[in-house]
């Protein structure tokens, strides 16, 4: 009953924020600017103040970024993108670092991913690897919860 109750209140976050469909080029939070522009999709939801940025990047972006940071990090195998997920507080401007935040991924066959995003503080972000190996549409979910308030936010990723 609470798998349908998170699905169904992320799909009306979802449905009610317009999430903003951009391909953007800018560095994977704020640890990144050192090394140059990355390719990313990103998408935006407002979900009871807080601003949820998700940031969609294959592996081998993410590993070029991962380099250019001198970072020994290497992509999880079986996945395909990392998946980054940023969280402000739309009064204070300031990112929520103490959250626990957990992702489902719903792939065009109906498969899922369920994972914990790890906290970055130096990329100021939550994120983990996923594999996105088909064309079409993905849903991305998080339920995130900061103190004892739980939020959920969900967006759609077209992969082509």
């Amino acid at each position: 009953m609470k798998k349908w109750i998170f699905v169904l209140i992320t799909a009306a976050a979802a449905g009610l924020a317009i999430p903003s469909v951009t391909l953007a080029q800018h560095a994977h939070g704020q640890g990144a600017a050192a090394g140059g522009a990355m390719k990313m999709d990103t998408r935006e939801v407002l979900v009871e103040g807080v601003k949820v940025v998700f940031q969609i990047m294959t592996n081998a972006e993410h590993k070029k970024m991962l380099t250019d940071m001198k970072s020994k990090e290497e992509p999880e195998k079986g996945t395909t993108h990392n998946v980054a997920v940023v969280l402000t507080d739309e009064k204070t401007k300031k990112e929520i670092m103490d959250a626990q935040v957990k992702m489902k991924l719903l792939d065009p066959k109906g498969g899922e991913q369920v994972k914990p995003l790890r906290a970055s503080e130096a990329m100021k972000s939550f994120d983990n690897y996923f594999n996105l190996p088909d064309k079409g549409q993905y849903q991305l979910l998080v339920a995130f919860k900061v103190g004892d308030q739980t939020r959920n936010a969900g967006v759609y990723y077209e992969r082509k």
